[in-house]
């Protein structure tokens, strides 16, 4: 099955709602988050231009995701517990973005399986992430990636060689689960990695990069969409500040904003 899957950029607003919906389901099941009847999971953070949602697809079904997030002047996510850590990257001038939103689903890979299912399950989610990793150095031109992860979890990011940039925190957005910071320096992890012999994540991430069609035709917002998920099926609009209000009609300036937060208010 694994061999079967496609590994790339969210293109419609279908294959959007399942990797939200996959993110709901997952997160709900070991209590990151409550009960919601939108059952998806989401922000004003999936609304930004630049954001990209990644999929892994077998048959039609998103069976694993993950969403990048580069900075902005609305921040990223995990400022909420790292800002201080993060300002220091803004200081320097270093662009970076943030991967969040990451779930597969645990039906492929159920309790009680074998080293070998578990081995398959990591090496799943490293091919989504060497798309992350192959768009945030081509195409976004980004120096780091930084990520919050359970402590449980920490084991498989230093694999990848990511590193702490700040101690262990208790963090709202996952219902004050624990939470540690970490980042990756995109620009010389490579050498690192080669260091290792026999690392076959070198081989993984580096011996070749991703066909660029794997990032065409991503999903852009539409006024229909944004009405879709953050009006109808969630009331986001409505819990965004001034803000992010004004940094959106920034963003795009096309778009009748101030009717959409009106029919927001009005539905």
């Amino acid at each position: 099955m694994i061999n079967n899957i496609e590994y790339r950029v969210a293109r419609s607003r279908d294959e959007l709602e399942q990797a939200y919906g996959l993110v709901y389901q997952e997160y709900l099941k070991r209590g990151y988050i409550d009960e919601s009847p939108s059952r998806l999971r989401l922000s004003v953070y999936n609304l930004l231009p630049q954001t990209t949602t990644f999929v892994a697809v077998y048959e039609g079904v998103v069976t694993a995701t993950a969403t990048l997030i580069p900075d902005s002047p609305l921040g990223l996510p995990m400022d909420e517990i790292y800002a201080q850590e993060l300002a220091l990257f803004r200081k320097h001038g270093k662009a970076f973005c943030e991967v969040s939103m990451l779930a597969s689903h645990t039906d492929l890979f159920r309790e009680g399986a074998s080293m070998m299912l578990n081995a398959k399950k990591m090496f799943f989610v490293f091919f989504l992430f060497k798309r992350i990793f192959d768009y945030a150095r081509e195409v976004l031109k980004m120096d780091y990636i930084v990520i919050t992860i359970n402590p449980k979890h920490r084991m498989t990011y230093e694999y990848l060689h990511f590193t702490d940039i700040g101690g262990l925190k208790n963090y709202s957005k996952v219902n004050g689960a624990p939470a540690l910071g970490k980042c990756l320096n995109i620009q010389t992890v490579g050498d690192k990695i080669k260091e290792e012999k026999g690392n076959p994540v070198f081989k993984m991430f580096f011996a070749g990069k991703s066909d660029p069609t794997l990032f065409e035709n991503r999903f852009q917002w539409k006024p229909e969409d944004i009405r879709y998920f953050f009006m109808q099926k969630t009331d986001e609009l409505l819990k965004t500040s001034e803000k992010e209000r004004q940094y959106l009609q920034q963003c795009y300036p096309a778009y009748d904003w101030p009717s959409l937060t009106k029919s927001v208010a009005t539905s």
